[in-house]
């Protein structure tokens, strides 16, 4: 077994790739070894994923934040229909970029208040993979060097 102090920000990246990762071209020992390392990395990923849940819907500026945001997306869906009658829009131009401010301030608000989270060491333990097993994850998915070098310094 390899325990491993990773950010919680690096668990929830290695996660999503591993947990929707292409297993073809490994063994049965190793598609096991690869499931294992997921659900390994899934209880942290799970509570962060929540804690943004939660955060997101806290933070909410104002009560009709949601309702703006479903009208902003359908100004910005006529703006890109040539055909659209704009005088329909939900909102007015001024609206829309008023919204959109608001918006860029709530994802800034909501990502600071989570980046202490992000930052947090957490341990995780499981059985790695062999690098020639690795190297069979990687031709069973389209990843660039970079990033099977990045996860390969995890799950390896």
């Amino acid at each position: 077994m390899k325990k491993v102090k990773l950010t919680t920000e690096k668990v929830l990246e290695a996660f999503n790739v591993v947990s929707t990762a292409k297993y073809g071209k490994l063994d049965d020992q190793d598609k096991v070894r690869v499931w294992k390392i997921a659900r390994a990395l899934k209880p942290t990923a799970d509570k962060f994923a929540d804690d943004r849940d939660d955060a997101a819907r806290k933070l909410l500026p104002t009560e009709d934040f949601e309702e703006r945001r479903a009208k902003a997306q359908q100004y910005q869906a006529m703006l890109g229909d040539k055909q659209a009658d704009m005088t329909q829009a939900p909102m007015t131009p001024a609206e829309f970029w008023k919204f959109f401010n608001e918006n860029i301030a709530y994802n800034k608000t909501v990502n600071d208040a989570l980046a202490e989270y992000g930052k947090k060491e957490v341990e995780v333990e499981f059985e790695p993979l062999s690098e020639e097993a690795f190297g069979k994850l990687m031709a069973s998915n389209d990843w660039t060097f970079d990033f099977a070098l990045k996860l390969s310094e995890i799950i390896c």
